[in-house]
């Protein structure tokens, strides 16, 4: 079969690999759609260290089954399927709770030494298979998993209708907490990004007003209720320095900042500000099954907004000029789906 096998650091090459076996307690899936995540791309640039060559790299994924194990029962060939894209080890005191995402031992397809979705077959635990609701299509199911990411921070964010909401960094978790937060009926949103393009996106998803740091002050932009008592909720989808600060600065006194982004591994943040102003802190990783399969029911209905975040949806054969692209940073690119 062919496969995007990262070898290296900036090395990533379209090439002919074994095609996986098929265990007993596993189905095979011909793969048809698969997102590139940000994660991915910092893989491929070497800044993370999760992602151990040589492996294939991709979590957001779908497919057809195209062969069972002897064991599996329930799952047949041809299913049309979304991958929940890890196994917790079921053992931990975290799986116990029932907080399967907090598992330290969890398989993470597409991560670390772990083969994932770009290729045209992978072979995964047929437990980890969850149908494609009708009418959702491979590609828009594809978005899934980064759409789970989202609801669970919003989920997190506790938005109120009459509510003011922020969200720094318009990636595609920024945008798709953006998609969400309005389905919950928030009207106040606005966005803060350093890339026009994803602003003028934003605004086209509903955003009420965005700013730009680099060209606009926070003063200039900001409704005059936010600019005299800041924002009752502020999305964090960056994970810098900068953007975590630029938080602190915008909640309002008692109000809550929702962090998802985890660009940087270390961040220094003004302490004096975060304590004086009694901000709630939050953090948001991952989801478990139940939000990924609920977020899965919601995609049909999702397909207009999703369309405008997928800018790309080219075959997998292009993916290592698009993975050279998206660490270049070219600015007309949002989210990009590999297809078979």
């Amino acid at each position: 079969m062919k496969a995007l096998v990262f070898r290296g650091i900036r090395d990533l090459r379209y090439e002919v690999v074994p095609t996986p076996e098929c265990a007993a307690t596993e189905a095979r899936v011909q793969v048809r759609a698969v997102g590139i995540c940000g994660s991915d791309v910092h893989g491929y640039l070497g800044t993370t260290g999760r992602r151990v060559p040589p492996m294939i790299m991709g979590h957001e994924f779908t497919g057809i089954v195209e062969s069972i194990g002897s064991e599996v029962r329930g799952v047949h060939a041809g299913d049309p399927v979304a991958v929940f894209p890890y196994v917790p080890c079921g053992q931990c005191p975290y799986c116990h709770d029932g907080r399967i995402n907090a598992c330290q031992d969890k398989r993470f397809f597409g991560v670390f030494s772990i083969n994932g979705g770009m290729a045209e077959y992978v072979s995964v635990p047929a437990d980890a298979l969850v149908p494609l609701p009708e009418g959702a299509g491979f590609v828009h199911g594809a978005l899934g998993e980064p759409l789970s990411v989202a609801a669970r921070t919003v989920g997190k964010a506790e938005i109120a209708p009459a509510a003011s909401l922020i969200i720094i960094g318009a990636g595609s978790i920024g945008l798709l907490s953006l998609i969400l937060a309005k389905v919950r009926g928030a009207t106040a949103i606005g966005v803060v990004d350093i890339c026009e393009d994803r602003l003028d996106l934003a605004r086209s998803l509903g955003a009420e007003w965005t700013l730009n740091p680099r060209t606009q002050k926070p003063a200039d932009v900001l409704p005059a209720s936010l600019r005299v008592r800041g924002a009752d909720t502020v999305i964090e989808a960056v994970g810098v320095d900068a953007t975590v600060n630029q938080a602190v600065q915008l909640v309002a006194r008692g109000g809550k900042i929702v962090i998802v982004g985890m660009l940087e591994k270390r961040i220094a943040v003004d302490m004096h500000e975060l304590v004086s102003k009694e901000i709630r802190l939050e953090a948001s990783f991952l989801y478990d099954r139940e939000e990924f399969q609920h977020i899965l029911g919601q995609l049909e209905s999702l397909k207009p907004q999703l369309s405008r975040i997928v800018s790309h949806a080219v075959p997998l054969s292009e993916g290592v000029d698009y993975f050279v692209r998206l660490a270049a940073g070219e600015r007309n690119i949002c989210k990009v789906v590999l297809t078979n």
